[in-house]
């Protein structure tokens, strides 16, 4: 049974404290994306009334927040921090990573990949909870170059994926 879901977020949910990943989605696909059935992860649509201002450098006119397992934040997917060379690798015995948080970036991938595949394009932002606009460094990511098990969002970076 899937657990009940919130479809928008409240005032309290955008003036966190700072200690949540948030990953923004921006595409030109019309899909419902929050009717996928994965308890992994949630995308929870925008709305001119709710978007945080990091929202902004987003190209695309529909957008998302991609909400983890646990709800409220992005926390629980793979990410990179934003302390040195950024790259795209599978998970390594020596940083463990939570399997529910490899599982959910996977399924997450798929997602972007069906996307891209049909013709429309992405873009994403992933970064803490109110980052400023200026830390936001911009990466071109091509997900026929980035196999499944090696992506992860990396911290400050906005992806323009393409396949």
């Amino acid at each position: 049974m899937r657990k009940q879901i919130r479809t928008t977020r409240t005032d309290a949910d955008w003036t966190q404290t700072g200690m949540c990943y948030e990953i923004y989605l921006s595409t030109t696909s019309p899909d419902d994306l929050s009717n996928l059935p994965c308890e992994l992860y949630h995308f929870m649509p925008l709305t001119q009334d709710d978007l945080p201002v990091i929202v902004n450098l987003l190209d695309n006119p529909v957008r998302w927040f991609l909400e983890c397992q646990y709800g409220g934040c992005s926390c629980h997917f793979r990410h990179l921090n934003d302390v040195g060379e950024m790259y795209f690798a599978p998970p390594e015995d020596w940083y463990p990573e939570d399997e529910d948080n490899i599982v959910a970036t996977s399924a997450v991938y798929d997602v972007l990949v069906g996307i891209l595949t049909d013709g429309h394009k992405v873009d994403l932002i992933d970064a803490w909870s109110n980052t400023s606009l200026e830390a936001i460094t911009a990466l071109d990511v091509s997900l026929s170059e980035v196999d499944r098990d090696s992506f992860r969002f990396f911290e400050n970076r906005k992806f323009h994926l393409s396949r």
